[in-house]
């Protein structure tokens, strides 16, 4: 989703919603788990969204290598820890498989990010669950989550390291941010099958902006009056929008409610609904209406991926594939001479 273009919403095509949902195998969630505190917070969100969604919930570790250590690894040290591994995940699988969730475990060697990316599924309706770390307070994602969203094609459950420890997961209100697109569209049907599960209601959400005006000095009476007619209007078309989304789930059999939130920076705007409703699950897609296919998330997906106080269930679609930007490789050197052609 992108918060850069002010714009009023498109009428929505009826049938949008009924082509962005789920397929019909059953989703993996892979949850990557160690024995920090970190990894005891992710895993009842993981378990929970792997049940409501009918799915397998996958346990993974992955042994690393002693940081800065240059010295090969001791071949016995190494045996012990992976059997202490071992015991460790095939001890925390025993404890989860009286849930009535298919479960399998996997042990990954080698540097986190780099070998999780690699175990990640590619199936559309995969999941990968996550921590997001809160190093020194800082609203950003840390370095492991950021490479896996970046190089992974799957959807991502982002838990912040923010939330209480609790045994059992459950989910009494979900916000779905939506923007008119069909990208946006295609989080609904994922947030509706949590919400069955959970008995949860559903809050379906649109953030319009202040529209902004070009100029030069102090706004004329006219351009204040412009700028509020299309303010209005983009509130009135956003309502209708809304509640043609909420009309096709009356069949659901869950609570549905519409909110629009107006003025200010969209992204902000959604950060503060988060806890305005008392939201306990953010569900949207990566990309919305000024999705790229260069990046891994949109503006608004991103922002709401580092600051988001509550769990956040971000979903691809089947044709994307996280990948790194073109240009977050780029790195200033100098004075650097144009060259003459595209590598």
């Amino acid at each position: 989703m992108s918060s850069n273009a002010v714009r009023a919403i498109d009428t929505p095509n009826p049938n949008r919603l009924r082509n962005a949902g789920t397929n019909n195998h059953s989703p993996r969630v892979i949850v990557c788990v160690d024995q920090s505190e970190l990894s005891a917070k992710v895993i009842p969100h993981a378990r929970t969204i792997a049940k409501s969604l009918d799915g397998i919930l996958i346990l993974v570790h992955v042994m690393e290598p002693e940081k800065l250590s240059h010295a090969p690894s001791d071949p016995v040290e190494w045996d012990l820890r992976r059997r202490e591994a071992q015991i460790f995940i095939s001890g925390l699988a025993s404890r989860l498989k009286s849930n009535g969730i298919p479960l399998s475990t996997k042990i990954l060697e080698g540097q986190a990010a780099e070998q999780i990316s690699k175990c990640m599924p590619t199936e559309p309706g995969d999941i990968t669950a996550l921590c997001r770390s809160e190093a020194e307070n800082q609203p950003r994602i840390g370095e492991t989550a950021r490479r896996v969203m970046e190089t992974s094609g799957s959807s991502i459950l982002l838990v912040p390291a923010c939330v209480p420890f609790i045994k059992k997961a459950t989910y009494s209100k979900i916000l779905v941010p939506l923007d008119g697109s069909p990208r946006a569209e295609s989080a609904v049907p994922y947030a509706v099958r949590i919400a069955l599960a959970e008995n949860a209601e559903l809050v379906l959400a649109h953030a319009t902006p202040q529209p902004e005006l070009m100029h030069f000095g102090p706004l004329s009476v006219e351009d204040i009056e412009l700028r509020e007619r299309v303010s209005r209007r983009n509130e009135m078309v956003a309502r209708e929008y809304l509640d043609r989304i909420r009309a096709q789930l009356t069949d659901c059999s869950i609570p549905v409610r519409t909110l629009i939130l107006k003025g200010g920076d969209v992204r902000h705007q959604l950060v503060a609904a988060v806890a305005k409703q008392s939201a306990d699950l953010l569900v949207l897609s990566a990309q919305g209406s000024s999705g790229f296919a260069d990046v891994s998330s949109g503006d608004v997906a991103g922002f709401l991926m580092a600051r988001s106080p509550v769990p956040i269930l971000m979903i691809r679609r089947p044709h994307e594939v996280g990948s790194e930007h073109i240009f977050s490789g780029t790195a200033s050197k100098g004075a650097r001479r144009p060259s003459s052609s595209i590598k």
